[in-house]
């Protein structure tokens, strides 16, 4: 009796995982683990942990076993790289469009300390706003957006960008209660965030 454990083939493996045999998942994973790795390593992501990614490729991976069909020009390790790639792109969008959000945040305060209108001083005109002040705000903004929600985020660079309440709650397909409530938690945010 042979006591090597015939190896299955990634058909026999993915046929296995379609019919409900879920033990089979692990190995057919373990198997493009390299590959996965190996993506990992060509892009930066500034939020998402190594175990976070794993986690999401094992997402893909399970998407795309459901997916594949064999026979349609692929095999199925180019099949889920492709796929894992176009997450991947999804990704580093989000993460772009976050850094963006940040950035714009950042331009504003920067006009607003420009004009010697920082927050704390919006009030108080008299006092001057000191490098070191300057510095401290310009630190507290990429802090500060990633307290924000998705939709607050979306409320926050419509208002920055001069937007009607209205236009943001027309462009988000929202109530303009939502949109008020949002911004009101926008600005408790952003009062917490320069006041320590």
């Amino acid at each position: 009796m042979n006591n090597n454990k015939e190896r299955k083939s990634d058909g026999e493996l993915i046929a296995a995982i379609k019919k409900g045999q879920t033990e089979e998942f692990e190995q057919l994973f373990l198997r493009y683990l390299p590959l996965t790795k190996k993506l990992s390593n060509m892009y930066y992501f500034k939020y998402l942990e190594e175990e976070d990614y794993l986690q999401e490729a094992r997402m893909i991976f399970f998407k795309a076993l459901q997916q594949f069909v064999e026979g349609k020009g692929h095999t199925f390790g180019n099949f889920y790289k492709l796929n894992l790639k176009h997450h991947l792109f999804s990704l580093i969008r989000k993460e772009n469009a976050k850094k963006r959000g940040a950035d714009r945040l950042s331009d504003s305060l920067d006009e607003m300390l420009e004009n010697n209108h920082a927050p704390k001083y919006i009030a108080n005109q008299e006092e001057q706003v000191t490098a070191y002040d300057k510095m401290m705000i310009s630190e507290n903004v990429t802090a500060y957006y990633d307290t924000l929600s998705s939709f607050e985020r979306h409320v926050f660079n419509g208002y920055l960008a001069n937007l009607e309440l209205e236009e943001i709650a027309k462009n988000l397909d929202c109530e303009l209660l939502k949109v008020r409530n949002a911004l009101d938690r926008c600005r408790q945010k952003l009062r917490k965030s320069f006041d320590g």
